[in-house]
């Protein structure tokens, strides 16, 4: 009988791919108090024993495009722009996690804009620190990054930003990050869990405040289940249930009520503008709503009894009494003979109309008898009325008006006049000072006569001016206005004029760009801001004009410095030669603060490049020794 063995597979089983950084899984993923990314990566370099800094130069930044920098690139790594996605696509390739974009604001993308997000400094809760130290593993929850989250919803108190020890405050991730500790005098973060630096207690959260926290720590604990392009609908959503429900879908009284613009709610409704985590959450908690509403696919909201208000709407009763003619027509004639008369319009509001149209279209004779007698009464002209304050006294207007007639100058128009004692219109002062007023209109009549007889002779001598003046300019001599002469009184002198000065304008040129072609071969060459002071000319006329030219002088201005600091360089590293030389013959070590102490030129100050420039002459000194 043959006898059956067992069959051995001896294929190699397939290898994983192994990650070159042990990966550490994020603490508190799917809850309020999940890890943020910058606090994993300092956690990441304490579990390697190596540096922040060095983790991040030598091995994170050989994954990504270009190399993350401190403190450049390091200020959104755990927001929602590109930065944060760079530094997740780091991280991720380094220690092949797929998880690591839970630890940053990215799932919310779509939901919020990128203002008032996330800390320049960092905070941190020393209760949290503590009770962290004493049960597991230290690290930094992405809830205490947020720039709205200012207490901790875990132990109700304030978040603290400086040191207990230093009283400094601390970046969000920096080279020499430690987690828990204070990157300046490295002592335990939750050294001051009882109370603020001073010694004082801790001052207690506002009840919005807490609220905020809450809600924010709703928003990261669902990060994992939220569907991002859905975000911006659910909101919309939400606030669209909300009003047709508790606002009788009255969207102004929702945005009085949330404390918002009534436009800017209105752009969140259409979808044309996404609300500010700050705005949103202040609508939400003053209307009373649950995060949670956010990501519940239901669509349904809850009741009253769950914490819901109703909007309270102010309406305003905008639709016209009903009334027969008749009834309008007895009212008419009621207050036809009232006294003090009063007006149509104030009739119609007081029986609840905002026109008078329906009191015309009722009883057309009364309502003009209405309006006549309160003409005739004279109260429609408060300044008419017995004991009425004058707008300013007869007796000054008729000295005003008497200085501007005896006055040698040109006088203004008499409504100019009016209005500046005034009045709205020059009509009562005529009324009140007919010869006068005819006065200074004959007067005035006759400067403007003078002033157009003198515009033929204004423009002859402006031809003969060198160089000749603008259309304009010469106006302003005569007191006419520019358009008026060139259209009416001068167009065939204005239009030599401008010849002229177009001639004028282009032999300037042309003077100039010969200046600058001279100024051009000069040596050594000016800079451009004493050429364009000795040409009388601004930088926006050199660019309109001569932009070639300008850029070739400034081009050779910069050649110019340039070999002038090389030959500064060059004489210093002569003078440092010689310096040398001479100690080594004195039998004195060339140090640089020897050489420095006997440099004369100032042109190498720096030490770095002057430590360069003695080394270099002591190995031109000693290697023919060597040799």
């Amino acid at each position: 009988m043959q006898q059956v063995f067992e069959s051995w597979n001896l294929a190699p089983r397939p290898l994983w791919p192994r990650s070159r950084l042990y990966s550490p899984a994020p603490e508190g993923m799917g809850t309020a108090f999940v890890e943020s990314l910058s606090g994993y990566v300092v956690r990441l370099a304490e579990t390697h024993a190596v540096s922040t800094g060095d983790l991040v130069h030598r091995e994170l930044s050989r994954h990504v495009s270009s190399p993350l920098i401190f403190p450049n690139s390091s200020q959104g790594i755990n927001g929602l722009e590109k930065g944060a996605a760079r530094w997740v696509e780091a991280v991720e390739a380094a220690t092949l996690r797929s998880d690591l974009r839970y630890l940053t604001l990215l799932p919310f993308k779509t939901l919020f804009p990128s203002p008032l997000l996330l800390r320049k400094i960092r905070a941190w809760c020393p209760e949290c620190y503590a009770d962290m130290a004493g049960t597991g593993t230290v690290y930094e929850p992405l809830l205490w990054c947020l720039k709205l989250v200012e207490a901790c919803p875990r132990h109700r108190r304030l978040l603290a930003t400086t040191c207990s020890c230093c009283q400094q405050p601390l970046r969000p991730l920096y080279a020499a990050a430690r987690t828990g500790r204070c990157s300046r005098c490295a002592i335990q973060l939750e050294c001051n869990a009882g109370g603020t630096a001073d010694g004082t207690s801790n001052p207690v959260p506002t009840k919005y405040q807490l609220w905020v926290a809450d809600a924010m720590g709703q928003l990261l604990a669902h990060a994992q289940g939220v569907r991002p392009k859905t975000l911006p609908d659910r909101v919309r959503g939400v606030l669209a249930a909300y009003t047709e429900a508790f606002a009788e879908d009255n969207r102004a009284a929702v945005a009085k009520a949330v404390q918002c613009d009534r436009n800017v709610f209105y752009a969140w409704f259409k979808g044309d503008a996404r609300p500010r985590v700050d705005s949103l959450l202040r609508a939400w908690y003053q209307l009373k709503l649950p995060v949670s509403l956010i990501f519940s696919q239901d669509g349904a909201l809850l009741g009253e009894e769950k914490g819901q208000t109703t909007v309270k709407i102010a309406r305003v009763l905008k639709v016209p009494p009903r009334r027969t003619r008749e009834q309008i027509q007895r009212a008419l004639r009621e207050v036809l003979n009232g006294q003090p008369p009063p007006s149509l319009t104030e009739v119609a509001r007081r029986l609840g109309y905002t026109k008078s149209t329906r009191l015309r279209d009722a009883d057309p004779v009364v309502c003009a008898q209405i309006a006549t007698n309160y003409r005739r009464s004279g109260h429609w002209n408060w300044w008419r009325k017995r004991g009425a304050k004058p707008i300013c006294e007869l007796s000054q207007v008729k000295i005003v008006l008497e200085d501007h007639l005896r006055a040698e100058g040109r006088i203004p128009p008499l409504h100019r006049i009016a209005v500046s004692l005034g009045y709205a219109s020059d009509g009562s002062i005529w009324e009140k000072f007919p010869e006068l007023c005819r006065a200074l209109s004959a007067k005035s009549a006759r400067q403007k006569a003078e002033r157009v007889a003198a515009i033929k002779p204004a423009l002859e001598r402006a031809l003969q001016e060198n160089p000749p003046p603008t259309i304009r300019e010469v106006c302003q001599r005569i007191g006419l206005s520019a358009s008026r002469v060139r259209r009416v009184h001068a167009p065939a002198l204005c239009e030599k004029l401008m010849a002229r000065h177009r001639e004028f304008a282009q032999a300037r040129r042309a003077e100039l760009l010969d200046t600058l072609k001279g100024i051009l071969n000069e040596a050594p060459p000016p800079p451009p801001k004493e050429v364009y002071t000795r040409l009388g000319m601004t930088v926006s006329i050199a660019t309109y004009n001569f932009p070639e030219l300008r850029r070739a002088i400034i081009v050779r201005y910069r050649q110019y410095r340039h070999q002038q600091a090389w030959a500064r360089q060059e004489a210093g590293q002569q003078e440092i030669r010689a310096i040398v030389r001479s100690l080594h013959e004195q039998a004195v070590y060339p140090s640089v603060g020897r050489v420095r102490s006997l440099l004369k030129c100032e042109s190498l100050v720096k030490w770095a490049v002057l430590g360069k420039a003695v080394k270099d002459a002591r190995k031109e000194l000693f290697s023919p020794q060597l040799d």
